[in-house]
């Protein structure tokens, strides 16, 4: 087969076949395509301007094309599984401090003193192991990291209670979206006031012995700093509520420990408040590297010069 073979079959008139300009390349295609297998690959013609390229295809069957693409993405979720950090550390009162006295002592002349002045209540405001670790210390970044977990919000409602006039917890984190519900132990009647500077203010009363949470509420925003919430009634009883709207948050328990985990690797900027420091502000901005796959542990001094009581 030769080039006059090529030139005899483009001599067909197409034109006055009927097929359409679909068929008439594929023609084309196909009798330029057969001239090519006869001539071989020296004799491949020259059109000019540059080198020849033969391609170099590989063909996969259906089920190596299969395991070749299933094996990476087992690999790839193994790696993103273990690429996270995290932060855990401990919070120490440096400097000299007189441990606060019973913010209401056992029988003390206070309203309601029957329910609130039944046991001793203490001052929460500053509470200190006996190595001055401080409890109730918010550790949090101000917002969600780049390629961090989304924020789990629990389909149970949070249960903040209220026994002998005192809020439990004293210090707690919400996750935005997740229902509050007010609840008390005591025969007297309370109100729940919170001072937000993002959400809607509430501010009603519970009704005494209330433990299905008639009121209830749910924070829309995440806060920029812990909100406080107060009774009118008992103008001593304080709480601190911080809505979050990430999982990368803390607060420090009884010895003044704290974990946060599933972090990105990288640097972090996160906030250190506590209700008893001058402004709230233990650190603004403590710095803090997470390494893939390793827990960075840290002791954070806190000055008790920095202290406002």
């Amino acid at each position: 087969m030769t080039r006059s073979f090529f030139s005899s079959v483009l001599d067909l008139s197409l034109t006055e076949l009927s097929i359409g300009n679909a068929m008439k390349k594929t023609l084309l295609i196909t009798a330029f395509g057969l001239l090519l297998a006869s001539l071989g690959c020296s004799d491949v013609p020259d059109f000019g301007g540059g080198a020849s390229v033969v391609p170099d295809v590989t063909y996969v069957v259906e089920s190596e094309a299969a395991a070749t693409v299933d094996a990476p993405t087992a690999s790839n979720e193994a790696v993103a599984g273990n690429d996270q950090g995290s932060f855990i550390g401990k919070v120490v009162m440096t400097g000299s401090v007189t441990p606060l006295a019973a913010l209401i002592q056992k029988g003390a002349d206070v309203k309601d003193k029957e329910v609130c002045a039944a046991v001793v209540t203490p001052d929460e405001r500053l509470v200190l192991s006996a190595d001055n670790a401080v409890q109730g210390v918010f550790i949090y970044l101000n917002k969600a990291p780049k390629g961090g977990k989304a924020l789990d919000v629990p389909a149970e409602p949070f249960m903040f209670d209220q026994k002998n006039c005192r809020f439990f917890p004293h210090c707690v984190i919400i996750p935005v979206g997740q229902e509050v519900k007010v609840l008390s132990d005591d025969t007297v009647a309370h109100n729940t006031h919170t001072y937000p500077q993002k959400n809607p203010s509430v501010n009603s009363g519970v009704a005494p012995g209330d433990r299905e949470g008639k009121l209830s509420f749910t924070y829309r925003k995440a806060e920029s700093v812990p909100l406080s919430i107060k009774c009118d009634y008992h103008t001593w009883m304080t709480a601190w509520q911080l809505p979050v709207d990430h999982p990368y948050a803390a607060v420090t328990d009884k010895n003044g420990a704290f974990t946060i985990s599933d972090l990105p690797p990288g640097k972090h900027t996160f906030v250190v408040w506590h209700e008893a420091a001058n402004g709230g502000f233990v650190e603004r901005k403590l710095a803090v590297e997470i390494k893939s796959g390793e827990t960075t542990e840290m002791q954070i001094d806190y000055p008790s010069d920095r202290l406002k009581l």
